[in-house]
């Protein structure tokens, strides 16, 4: 298994020319070895130049790859000992299910019985055993794309396997069985995996760690539960999450040497640790709080000090909860918050909204005060 290291990577294509295009713009990553990560992000923003990088079917402009510490960037996929799953993976038809699995134990010279062996291993993990002679040309592409997996960590001697948005082409009933089986293998096998899709909830339910690009960089890599909780940026915020966070301009004030948030005319308390990082004066100023953090109150507190009143204005109805709009009082500020299945709420509905303040996450210039 291997530590993936991504060093300074930069890519220009057709540099020079009047159509060059920078894709990446500096990029450094640290792919622990045994890891299961992911790269996500919008379409164009980069992830599949960086991971044909990592691969060697690029050779980035600038930058370096390194493999337990060597410098691999100029090595070919192969000398990299790196498998690839692709959107629509390469099956051969000519071969069963099994000869599929055995080609590269083959091509590298092991002996039959270990061959063997190694099918028979593999294909119990992935549930592959009852088709192994089979023809690939029968089945279905979840079975084809679990084959190319099955295929690519076979080879002890393999290094990393990198999936570029496997679920391309399969049922959405059929992803999470997929998916769970790509995990069971990873974890089996202590492989190096980077799954790249724009698919968040892919990403989310694979890996350890995602890794978030935007236009060509790499903007957060972290654990799925602090993408959501502390996004360094309003883009992550937005980005993570369906809904995504709650995300306003808003101005900051101070009061007896406390400093607030200031959101269509109301007061919003901030956690006390981010006071000493409020700067009064400050006029790009963004907060932000998820939908589930926003508490709901159908009738009025009888505190109403940190509540502020609001009008719903539309409630949609999702998979066990509601999301219900509300415009906050004497300003056009829409708030999304999350209220249970059976919440009697409607629009045109007068409720009054809290702010939690160790839940609000106040950005400046679009950053996050909490990476500061």
């Amino acid at each position: 298994m291997a530590e993936i290291d991504v060093r300074d990577i930069r890519h220009v294509y057709e540099k020079g020319t009047e159509n060059e295009t920078v894709a990446i713009k500096r990029v450094n990553l640290t792919l622990e070895d045994g890891t299961a990560n992911a790269l996500l992000g919008p379409s164009g923003c980069g992830k599949t130049t960086l991971l044909q990088i990592i691969s060697g079917l690029l050779t980035p402009t600038d930058g370096q790859i390194l493999i337990d510490g060597e410098d691999v960037t100029d090595q070919s996929p192969a000398e990299r000992d790196v498998a690839q799953v692709f959107q629509f993976p390469v099956i051969y038809d000519s071969m069963s299910v099994y000869g599929n699995l055995a080609f590269p134990l083959r091509n590298s010279g092991v002996p039959e019985d270990e061959i063997r062996d190694r099918v028979h291993y593999v294909a119990d993990l992935l549930d592959l055993e009852d088709i192994l002679q089979d023809s690939p040309a029968g089945l279905g592409p979840e079975m084809n794309q679990l084959i190319a997996l099955g295929r690519g960590i076979i080879r002890e001697e393999t290094s990393a396997i990198l999936f570029d948005e496997p679920m391309t082409d399969v049922e959405p009933y059929r992803k999470l069985t997929i998916r769970r089986r790509v995990k069971e293998a990873q974890r089996e096998f202590g492989i190096t995996a980077l799954y790249v899709t724009h698919d968040q909830h892919e990403a989310l339910t694979f890996a350890d760690k995602v890794a978030i690009m935007d236009v060509g960089e790499l903007v957060q890599y972290d654990t799925g539960q602090n993408l959501y909780e502390n996004p360094t940026n309003t883009f992550i915020g937005h980005f993570i999450g369906s809904p995504g966070m709650n995300l306003f301009d808003c101005g900051v004030g101070e009061s007896n040497g406390v400093p607030y948030a200031e959101l269509g005319g109301h007061s919003i308390t901030v956690a006390e640790k981010l006071h000493s990082r409020i700067d009064p004066s400050w006029t790009d100023c963004q907060l932000g709080i998820r939908p589930n953090s926003v508490e709901v109150a159908f009738e009025e507190p009888a505190d109403t000090s940190e509540y502020v009143p609001a009008s719903v204005n539309q409630v949609e109805l999702h998979s066990g909860f509601q999301i219900a709009t509300a415009v906050l009082e004497g300003s056009d500020v829409e708030v999304k918050a999350r209220v249970a299945h059976d919440d009697p709420v409607d629009d045109g509905d007068f409720v009054w909204l809290k702010f939690p303040g160790e839940d609000v996450r106040l950005f400046h210039k679009q950053e996050s005060l909490e990476a500061a």
